[in-house]
């Protein structure tokens, strides 16, 4: 069963002494229906937990919504992680507040106070007004918010949700004073630069986790790649052993070479780090990693980030 979705809890509508309110001023707009009170009130909160039940129950329908506060992310922001944060599922969707500098598939936005032009108590009551609403109409199994500050109508949504289910903040150049107080209110928050900043893992290396051949190695020093002992920096990885998180190293961007009897252990793969993904016979092997190093010198035109933004959401998400 998938995990149940975010809720809103703390509506009037929603609550026990809504539904008893309810009956008894049917009860005074109607004098005939009060000797049936007792019986009325037993049956609305039967089905008030009843149905109450029924929503908590139903599954999410996206994965993650994301809200970007794009007035305060700058254009390098946007292009160094909006788009990409967006490919963490294909089951997630972009909430934009203000104006984006850059072509993003938002599905729904927001103008910002200043673009508005009305007072903060007034915006903020709009802001949570419209996120209560996305929240309802999506069901979302997670909510990211992206930007320096959360705003006084996102806190507002946080109080009257389950926030247990999923709240992150990833903070956009805050300072230190505005993480302490705000984050305590999230499960989890990160700084922007974490998603955005390069990893430390050197062009052209390979580890072994086993001796490698003095062939392969003389092999593999033509093509100018060098053997290093720190599988962290590598760039490929050849490997026979089961004590390394496999996917936490694809997550990585690096390139892994294991035997077929190795691959059942590592689970569900995402589709976008199957092309870091190299099975093969150990008989194979060598041929297999002098193959893959030549093609990759071939092909590369430019150094790519090592671990993309999506990798690392996924990372820091699950």
């Amino acid at each position: 069963m998938k995990q149940r979705h975010i809720r809103v809890n703390k509506e009037a509508e929603n609550s026990y002494s809504f539904a008893v309110g309810d009956e008894l001023r049917k009860s005074f707009v109607s004098p005939w229906k009060l000797p049936f009170l007792p019986f009325s009130l037993t049956k609305r909160i039967f089905f008030h937990r009843r149905t109450r039940a029924t929503i908590d129950a139903l599954p999410y329908l996206v994965d993650c919504i994301f809200v970007y506060d794009l007035e305060k992310m700058r254009l390098s922001d946007q292009k160094s992680f909006t788009n990409q944060s967006l490919n963490y599922s294909e089951n997630s969707i972009g909430i934009g507040i203000g104006n984006s500098l850059i072509d993003s598939n938002f599905r729904h936005s927001i103008s910002t106070r200043r673009e508005m032009g009305i007072e903060p108590k007034e915006w903020n009551g709009l802001l949570e007004n419209f996120l209560l609403g996305i929240i309802r109409a999506y069901r979302p199994k997670k909510f990211v918010f992206v930007g320096k500050y959360p705003y006084a109508g996102l806190m507002s949504v946080l109080r009257k949700c389950q926030t247990e289910n999923g709240f992150y903040w990833i903070h956009v150049r805050s300072d230190n004073e505005t993480i302490e107080q705000r984050s305590k209110k999230f499960i989890k928050s990160k700084p922007f630069s974490y998603f955005t900043d390069h990893d430390t893992i050197v062009r052209n290396t390979i580890f072994f986790d086993y001796e490698p051949s003095d062939t392969v190695g003389k092999q593999l020093k033509s093509n100018g790649v060098n053997i290093i002992n720190t599988p962290e920096h590598a760039e490929y990885l050849a490997l026979q052993h089961n004590e390394y998180d496999c996917k936490s190293l694809l997550m990585r961007n690096q390139t892994i070479f294991i035997a077929p009897n190795a691959q059942a252990s590592l689970g569900h793969i995402p589709d976008y780090l199957l092309p870091n993904l190299v099975v093969c016979d150990v008989e194979r092997r060598n041929e297999m990693i002098l193959s893959v190093v030549a093609f990759r010198k071939n092909q590369r035109t430019r150094k790519p980030p090592l671990m993309p933004v999506e990798a690392k959401i996924d990372l820091w998400l699950n």
